[in-house]
């Protein structure tokens, strides 16, 4: 139970890190408190554990984006996390795609300015191209 507190109070610190915008002003030091009988674990416990993990899940997931520009993917690479979303943003004057090789997305065509986003769901290797310039080729690692 102990551990699960210091896991919950680390995890809140870093989502309000990023919610908290820069200014001049120093931070306030907060007191925390736990409960005194830390060692009973009740039902209610393993349930608030699981909710308080979903929610961290959702919480680290991030946006990408992959710019299609001077007919090429921009990056190239990129190394994600499982449930991160990337978003392929059309620069070019021409259409293009991005669609993968195991047919795991497809875009379809994107005309300048357009944008198709997809969250990978699973660890692997995704390579792919765009399908009106087959030398346009990309690829995203996703990692647990």
């Amino acid at each position: 139970m102990r551990a699960l507190m210091v896991l919950f109070v680390l995890l809140t610190t870093i989502i309000m890190a990023g919610c908290v915008q820069d200014s001049e002003q120093p931070a306030q030091e907060t007191d925390i408190t736990t409960p005194e009988n830390t060692d009973e674990v009740t039902a209610e416990d393993d349930e608030d554990e699981m909710d308080i993990t979903n929610n961290v899940d959702e919480t680290l997931s991030k946006d990408h984006e992959v710019l299609i520009e001077d007919f090429k993917f921009k990056p190239t690479k990129l190394q994600i996390s499982v449930g991160d979303t990337v978003t392929w943003i059309n620069m070019d004057s021409a259409a293009h795609t991005a669609t993968s090789n195991d047919e795991e997305f497809d875009s379809g065509s994107l005309s300048k300015g357009e944008s198709f986003s997809f969250t990978f769901a699973e660890v692997g290797t995704f390579d792919y191209i765009c399908t009106f310039h087959p030398y346009m080729e990309g690829k995203i690692i996703t990692e647990a």
